[in-house]
């Protein structure tokens, strides 16, 4: 639809918008190392009960701890681009939407998204955590109406993990979705799996060889054929080399 396509643009240049409902932006995943070079990522998800067509926002962070470049912004929605430049030392311009009108966010499919990774590198080999901000963040719905959002200040981290672990869930309670923190020791084969209280497979949410890392995932209350399940107390197990564990989160609706 080259009308959403012409309002991302104009919001660009400052153009007068009308806000709607509300969304949020968040981290979902916080931090990626590996042995050669150090570095952090940003997997970032946008939760509304609006359509969202386009994302627009900077990125503030410290330039004397972390180094980034337009090539380490990448777009996880398909169909959707992202145009990014560093504007000065520790701010980045970060745009992103679809040529043809496609959704960043479809709430008819989920009301949450991955939507992009922001991968840093330390600089001059920083060893610590730093703080990550999101500012000026503008999100567009259908028609180019503006959705107001709420967003947060981000940490990235290079220290590798010590120990293999899993945290508890949070929200718990939680309606619809929550995020379930793990770290990661030791690089191997991980699977994260939900169980009813009856011991049936309800949804695999990791699968998958991991490296050392810190790690995170959101289950947002749907099972393995994609249908949401009914309130009640669930398991997640997890696997990983030389580790299991278990918790228990509660869905209510």
């Amino acid at each position: 639809m080259k009308t959403n396509k012409n309002i991302i643009v104009a919001l660009i240049f400052g153009a007068s918008s009308i806000f709607a409902s509300e969304a949020k932006i968040a981290a979902k995943v916080a931090n990626l190392i590996d042995q050669s070079v150090k570095k952090s990522s940003l997997n970032l998800t946008v939760e509304s009960n609006s359509d969202i067509y386009g994302v627009q926002f900077d990125i503030k962070y410290n330039a004397q701890e972390l180094n980034l470049t337009e090539g380490d912004i990448k777009s996880k929605v398909a169909g959707v681009n992202i145009y990014s430049r560093v504007k000065e030392d520790g701010i980045a311009r970060v745009l992103m939407f679809g040529m043809n009108g496609e959704k960043i966010l479809d709430v008819n499919v989920n009301n949450i998204a991955d939507i992009l990774d922001i991968n840093f590198q330390a600089a001059d080999m920083f060893n610590g955590v730093s703080q990550v901000e999101l500012i000026d963040v503008i999100l567009a719905g259908k028609g180019g109406e503006e959705v107001s959002v709420s967003t947060s200040t981000f940490e990235v981290s290079f220290n590798t993990p010590i120990r293999t672990s899993l945290s508890k869930n949070y929200p718990n309670p939680f309606n619809p979705s929550t995020t379930i923190n793990y770290e990661l020791s030791t690089a191997g084969l991980v699977t994260l799996v939900i169980y009813d209280l009856k011991g049936s497979e309800v949804k695999t949410l990791v699968q998958e060889h991991q490296d050392v890392n810190y790690h995170n995932v959101v289950w947002n209350g749907l099972n393995n054929s994609g249908q949401s399940v009914a309130s009640g107390r669930y398991l997640l197990k997890m696997s990983a080399p030389g580790y299991t564990e278990s918790i228990t989160m509660t869905l209510l609706k």
